[in-house]
């Protein structure tokens, strides 16, 4: 039995039919680095080409606004839930991050604007801080200044998120809402507001998406944005929040979202309240450990 083979001349060496697989994936991820460096400078660009908002120190501090570290003690404090809250964020793949209370008046506001103001003093960080409470616009207020418009032609498609944001702080973005929406529930369902906040996602960038949520209970304000959101951040007060506001909470939550934690704002745990809140972390965190 012969076989056949092909001489190649010693002066010509073979050639490989195709390309080593090697080369061929160094050659994508160049490719695939350069499409990344090139769209990182597009946000950039589009980024410092927002126009800019002037704060008040004087304003923000009398409203409990830190952008400096001016009281040390409550900086730590939002620092430390910053901290955390990224934990969790990069946990659970979570970009957009709702902030909200089981009613009014609990201060999620505060907290969703000192939350953003702490993820802003990151050097390397870009983050949108959004007031999608569109009853009850705050956070305008709580800045000192004037929304440049309604929120609502924003979330409808009328007017570019790029028309609308501020720069409150080089790397920190505000989307704020001067005219209160009777019909924000019907605004939030609509498949109009999903493309705006996905427009913001793909022509800034953001590391971070920080919104001021409605109350959930009493309306389906909250219930209406909540599948946009990747997971929400609790915020209780001690003085308002009953133990039937957190079970209310714990059933609307439940297979809807993922809660990254909760904050209690003012007050002392009464201990109903502190029952409520242990059964309702015990339920939580025993189903993601699959005991539950």
């Amino acid at each position: 039995m012969s076989s056949i083979s092909q001489e190649v001349p010693q002066n010509e060496p073979a050639k490989p039919e195709n390309p080593p697989l090697k080369v061929a994936r160094l050659r994508l991820d160049r490719g695939a680095a350069a499409h990344a460096a090139i769209s990182e400078n597009d946000h950039l660009s589009r980024w410092g080409g927002l126009k800019p908002l002037v704060l008040d120190p004087e304003t923000l501090a009398r409203h409990h606004l830190y952008a400096d570290g001016e009281d040390s003690n409550i900086v730590a404090r939002f620092d430390f839930l910053r901290t955390m809250v990224s934990g969790a964020m990069k946990e659970h793949g979570i970009l957009r991050l709702g902030v909200c209370a089981p009613t009014a008046g609990c201060g999620a506001s505060f907290v969703a604007a000192n939350l953003a103001l702490s993820l802003a003093r990151r050097p390397s960080a870009r983050v949108v801080l959004a007031d999608m409470d569109l009853r009850r616009p705050s956070l305008a207020r709580l800045f000192g200044v004037t929304a440049p418009g309604a929120l609502a032609d924003v979330l409808s498609g009328r007017r570019s998120a790029a028309e609308h944001l501020r720069l409150a702080r080089h790397n920190l973005a505000v989307l704020l809402n001067s005219q209160p929406a009777m019909n924000s529930a019907e605004i939030l369902q609509e498949p109009a507001t999903g493309l705006a906040l996905r427009e913001i996602r793909d022509h800034f960038g953001p590391t971070a998406e920080i919104y001021d949520l409605p109350p959930l209970l009493g309306s389906d304000q909250a219930l209406s944005i909540l599948p946009e959101m990747d997971g929400i951040l609790l915020v209780a007060d001690g003085t308002v929040t009953t133990a039937a506001d957190m079970r209310a909470v714990e059933r609307l939550c439940e297979g809807r979202t993922t809660l990254v934690g909760l904050v209690l704002n003012r007050g002392e745990i009464r201990q109903p309240l502190h029952v409520a809140i242990a059964s309702f972390f015990g339920r939580l965190f025993g189903r993601r450990n699959g005991s539950g």
